[in-house]
């Protein structure tokens, strides 16, 4: 595949990487709607403080910009950067799913240690990622990845704020957890 093919030509396309990306965060609001204790527990962020925040506004603004930019970036069908892709992306959303029916269905007052959350502290962060990381295979599209670049790192700035909450207010049952489960998942 020459270089340009890596490239986007800004079209919209009708079938591309949006169809997948809009698909994650559609789950995310039907998995709210259905747990509706998780669901706020989930947008509650008024325990953030200024750095979080920050790290939560940057971390928003960049989701929406790659699926922004998603609208232009169409599949390359019949290619094994498609079916690659595709295969991640499969898997992703399967553990997407199970990431937000673990976070759901656990007590809202006490930390979450099962179902996915025994393999990973972050589950729906790193399968989310791991979608989006699917989508760039199955697009080829190096603008989506460089896209991912700072939401990647916007993410793990609120990532690190929500640990330190979950620190301050777990104790040692989370200093333990943080020991015995990664960070994202397996050495990571």
């Amino acid at each position: 595949m020459e270089m340009n093919g890596f490239f986007t030509t800004f079209r919209p396309t009708l079938v591309g990487a949006w169809i997948p990306a809009v698909a994650m965060v559609l789950v995310q609001f039907v998995c709210m709607a259905i747990f509706k204790e998780g669901g706020k527990r989930a947008v509650d962020t008024s325990w953030y403080d200024a750095k979080t925040k920050m790290y939560a506004q940057w971390n928003s603004i960049f989701q929406v910009l790659v699926i922004i930019l998603a609208v232009f970036v169409p599949f390359k069908c019949g290619t094994p950067w498609f079916t690659v892709g595709a295969v991640v992306y499969v898997m992703a959303f399967a553990l997407f799913m199970w990431s937000f029916h673990s976070y759901g269905t656990a007590d809202r007052d006490k930390l979450i240690t099962k179902g996915i959350y025994k393999y990973s502290r972050n589950p729906m962060y790193a399968v989310f990622t791991l979608a989006m990381v699917g989508i760039i295979i199955a697009t080829a599209s190096l603008w989506l990845l460089l896209m991912m670049v700072p939401y990647c790192w916007a993410m793990h700035g609120v990532i690190l704020g929500e640990e330190k909450y979950c620190e301050q207010t777990y104790g040692d049952t989370y200093r333990d957890y943080m020991k015995r489960v990664p960070r994202y998942f397996m050495f990571f």
